[in-house]
């Protein structure tokens, strides 16, 4: 079984691929500067590529924007997420050197299904 399968086999909640903007409101230990953007994103985490190296197991509160598809204006949701890991990417990164995925702790019920339905919608 390929590493790809087994991790798709083990996540709960379906992908969706995304480029959305993630603002970090509080982490500890964060690289100045730090910009992160999501490549896939579920109700229950997102990969992302970023501009500076997270560390693994920190928690993040991260404001994600969903834009576009059904909605009139762009919407903020509150996430309390964890890193689960965080790995250099090759070249050409375009100012995004690495790659890290986010475990979505804890979202307001309302805010996961504004969403998923989002998602749905894509």
């Amino acid at each position: 079984m390929s590493g790809v399968t087994a991790g798709a086999e083990k996540r709960q909640h379906h992908r969706f691929l995304a480029r959305l903007d993630v603002r970090v409101v509080v982490g500890d230990n964060l690289p100045p500067d730090l910009r992160l953007t999501t490549v896939d994103v579920g109700v229950g985490g997102a990969r992302c590529i970023s501009s500076g190296r997270l560390a693994a197991m920190s928690r993040l509160q991260i404001i994600l924007t969903i834009v576009g598809g059904p909605l009139p204006q762009p919407v903020p949701i509150a996430i309390d997420s964890v890193v689960l890991r965080c790995e250099e990417r090759p070249q050409p990164h375009h100012g995004f050197p690495f790659e890290a995925v986010l475990q979505f702790a804890r979202i307001d019920a309302r805010e996961k299904r504004q969403l998923q339905n989002y998602l749905n919608s894509l």
